[in-house]
């Protein structure tokens, strides 16, 4: 009996569902279903009732689940207190950065001064719905991750941005000046891509898209050339931009972006991701509200 065989099928028994397992071990299903079939065999009784392709924990089920809801409770509990009492930190973390790249990479560094050891596994993919394998997860204020638990990490406000050669840059504007004008932004399901179409939106319009890109540093580029304009944060992006970009001076458009930390409750996060969690929501406290 051994003790990924046992997380394996705790965590079947919570979903009744081995493909859910799988894809937060990220293993094939069968790899699931073989291993619980052998615990089975071991105990000398099946676990769950089995119907096609569905599975039901049954009351022998049942009783090996609440212990083991015990047992991994303090298992984990021990480890992360014998893993924290250690000076080095060593081990992977899993964080999907959907916004503030630059923020997220500066903290980044500030954290790997102190622990070299330490591995980041990053993605900045704004389609994929299996957030669950992500130990932490940088996003606008959303309720799209319902297993992690959000801290507020930063908000900042929001400005339209173009080249200096637009001439807009030489007016007072308000919103509904830039129905005309051609829009830059990031990709779907980025915070910028929702911003903009919501703002432009109620300002009674849907903004002309003509350039859209998953790297901001594409977009800023498309800026400076006066491509466009563009609805972008104006802290984290301070310093980035080309020189010859200004923001809009729009006289009905004041809003905030909220950019959560999340963490993930529904799987086993290793101390030294929880440590980078921490780091991330104490050291950006100074800098939680950026007007």
């Amino acid at each position: 009996m051994e003790l990924l065989q046992l997380r394996y099928f705790l965590e079947s028994a919570t979903n009744e569902n081995f493909s859910k397992t799988a894809n937060k071990y990220m293993v094939p299903p069968s790899s699931v279903s073989l291993s619980v079939k052998k615990l089975e065999k071991e105990l000398g009784c099946e676990l769950f009732d089995r119907s096609g392709n569905k599975i039901q924990l049954n009351q022998k089920g049942r009783i090996l689940k609440k212990a083991l809801e015990s047992s991994f409770e303090i298992l984990d509990t021990a480890i992360e207190k014998l893993t924290s009492e250690a000076v080095k930190k060593i081990g992977d973390i899993y964080v999907l950065i959907r916004t503030e790249r630059r923020v997220i990479l500066d903290y980044m560094a500030k954290f790997k001064a102190n622990h070299p050891d330490v591995i980041f596994h990053l993605s900045h993919d704004f389609s994929t719905e299996d957030t669950k394998r992500y130990d932490i997860i940088i996003d606008e204020q959303s309720d799209k991750y319902p297993d992690f638990k959000g801290t507020l990490l930063l908000s900042e406000n929001m400005r339209v941005a173009a080249s200096a050669q637009n001439p807009l840059s030489k007016r007072q504007l308000s919103l509904n000046d830039l129905k005309d004008e051609p829009f830059i932004t990031m990709c779907d399901g980025s915070s910028l891509r929702r911003i903009t179409v919501e703002t432009c939106k109620k300002s009674g319009f849907n903004p002309n898209i003509i350039i859209e890109s998953e790297d901001p540093y594409y977009l800023r580029k498309c800026i400076a050339l006066n491509f466009g304009v563009a609805i972008i944060p104006e802290f984290s992006w301070k310093g980035q931009m080309e020189p010859n970009t200004v923001f809009l001076n729009i006289i009905d458009y004041n809003q905030m972006r909220n950019t959560y930390a999340y963490i993930n409750k529904a799987k086993f996060i290793s101390p030294v991701a929880k440590d980078f969690y921490n780091f991330l929501i104490n050291s950006n406290s100074e800098v939680k509200s950026v007007e």
